[in-house]
């Protein structure tokens, strides 16, 4: 179903990007030099905590003790037994409550969550992939009561922008990280390999800016793949269409809106996708791409750790500089190639849903409100233990210990943010970071959009199928592009992509004519 409040939508995003980045901390480093713990407890005096948790200590006593799966993409850590022993015992007296951490390698992590989802398997908390597909099939908890009850905190602090965005028929089946607004496409450079070879990285400004540079490592750099990719990590990333959306809620599914003509369109079926096949196509001949490209399971992060790769790409967000410097272990640089979008995806683009299947929906939430609004938990998830998987550099700077074993669980994919530590290499002036980013951010026409799947659910899953049967070949460079895509559009329609396309549409018009 298509949410009739654009318009009160585009005002909440006003609203949050004046007020609850600058209602974090005054001037620019006011909030992130504090210690979380002081960010946290800025709304209410010493007195009103106090009391506040003796009462949830008091509640927390008559609860049963039990144990909530979480599954996050990422990892595996190594070490993560560790850190869930040290969650839990910080729980005990928060919720009575043990979490079982579940990472789920970036090896099509949504394919093994869809397979525990239609084998009817008993888990908790899971980030959400193909959100609206599995809201719309039932796969989640309906979570509006859930949240009135048992996150309060959480209701009250979150922007209702990300509530509207994960409301799917009229109920709430996510509740999203509090990050940055809108998303934005682009990559993180080895900054050594940048500096060695004077690379003006800025100077990027479309896909094809980088083929100088890519001709010159594999000139002088043997070792390295000039473009490294993977078999879930290709330039499918970088849209061919500037001036579209994806309105589905799944990569998978071919469809796009036009900003011109505000028509939906299969994006596989045009001119424009078939020119930039043909230069992945040439960059593969040339031998800048890897030659495994399409079935290559090392991690991006890992490529680069270890000199396979000299940079990453996907989604980009305002502190991507410290996020990949992290996940690579050496300095990395980072250069946005799309301008910033808020459109409901992008609000959509990190959010923690609860199965139907869950025996303890209620303590889930509470974890859920805990991870937005206690900075201890959340530290303890994002950054482990101190001492052995970091080292506290200051009250709120801290420093990851190489190889510690601990450090998959990213900032955004869980919880809020800002009440994350700084990391030393991060720059300190994080709250007007994402100020600046959301300021800058470009609105979609069509923010507020939600499509609701149902009456097409037996063709999006076919049409998914397809496009992933596929899509790694075509974005691989591996073999000529034309005659695949001819043969992948002939089975998509037969699927019944016109179906799907038809239903979107009739959605998409009902929507703008409520406007």
């Amino acid at each position: 179903m298509a949410i009739k409040k654009g318009t009160g939508l585009m005002l909440s995003l006003v609203l949050m990007i004046g007020l609850t980045l600058s209602g974090c901390g005054g001037n620019t480093n006011n909030t992130k030099n504090a210690a979380p713990e002081a960010t946290a407890k800025s709304t209410a005096g010493p007195a009103a905590t106090e009391t506040a948790t003796a009462t949830a200590t008091e509640k927390t006593n008559e609860l049963e003790q039990v144990e909530l799966s979480l599954y996050l993409p990422g990892g595996p850590d190594k070490d993560v037994a560790s850190v869930e022993q040290e969650i839990n015992a910080y729980l005990k007296d928060k919720i009575n409550a043990t979490i079982k951490i579940n990472q789920l390698s970036w090896d099509k992590p949504a394919d093994k969550v869809n397979l525990m989802i239609q084998s009817g398997e008993v888990f908790d908390m899971v980030y959400t992939w193909n959100f609206m597909t599995n809201a719309a099939k039932g796969a989640y908890a309906p979570l509006e009561d859930l949240l009135d009850k048992y996150a309060k905190e959480t209701k009250a602090q979150i922007n209702p922008a990300y509530l509207q965005a994960a409301t799917v028929n009229g109920h709430l089946y996510a509740v999203p990280t509090e990050k940055e607004l809108g998303q934005s496409v682009g990559f993180a450079f080895d900054k050594a390999i940048v500096d060695k070879y004077g690379f003006d990285v800025n100077s990027i400004t479309k896909l094809e800016d980088i083929e100088p540079m890519l001709k010159v490592i594999k000139e002088k750099e043997p070792g390295m793949s000039p473009l490294f990719m993977n078999h879930t990590d290709s330039l499918n990333w970088f849209t061919a269409y500037p001036e579209s959306e994806d309105l589905d809620g799944s990569n998978e599914i071919p469809t796009l809106l036009d900003y011109k003509t505000m028509k939906i369109f299969n994006e596989y079926d045009t001119p424009e996708i078939l020119e930039r096949l043909k230069l992945i196509r040439k960059w593969y001949e040339a031998g800048y791409i890897n030659k495994n490209g399409a079935t290559d399971k090392t991690e991006l992060k890992d490529a680069v750790k270890s000199g396979k790769a000299w940079f990453v790409y996907g989604n980009m967000n305002p502190t991507s500089t410290n996020d990949w410097t992290r996940l690579a272990e050496k300095p990395m640089i980072i250069k946005t190639l799309l301008p910033v979008q808020v459109g409901t995806k992008s609000l959509q683009g990190s959010m923690l849903a609860i199965s139907r299947t869950s025996k303890n929906p209620e303590r889930a939430m509470m974890f859920i409100n805990l991870i937005h609004t206690d900075p201890v938990l959340y530290n303890l998830l994002t950054f482990g233990i101190e001492g052995k998987h970091y080292k506290k550099l200051d009250a709120n700077t801290v420093e990851f210990i190489p190889d510690s074993g601990y450090n998959s669980v990213s900032s955004w994919m869980i919880g809020n943010v800002l009440l994350n530590y700084l990391n030393k290499d991060e720059d300190p002036r994080r709250v007007q970071l994402y100020k600046d980013w959301n300021a800058n951010s470009k609105t979609s026409p069509v923010i507020g959009f939600v499509f609701d799947s149902t009456k097409v659910q037996s063709q999006i899953g076919a049409l998914i199928n397809i496009t992933k049967q596929y899509k790694n070949t075509l974005y691989s460079g591996e073999k000529d592009p034309e005659p695949i895509l001819k043969e992948m559009n002939s089975k998509l329609k037969a699927a019944g992509l016109d179906a799907v396309i038809n239903e979107l549409q009739t959605q998409m018009d009902a929507f703008l004519a409520a406007k």
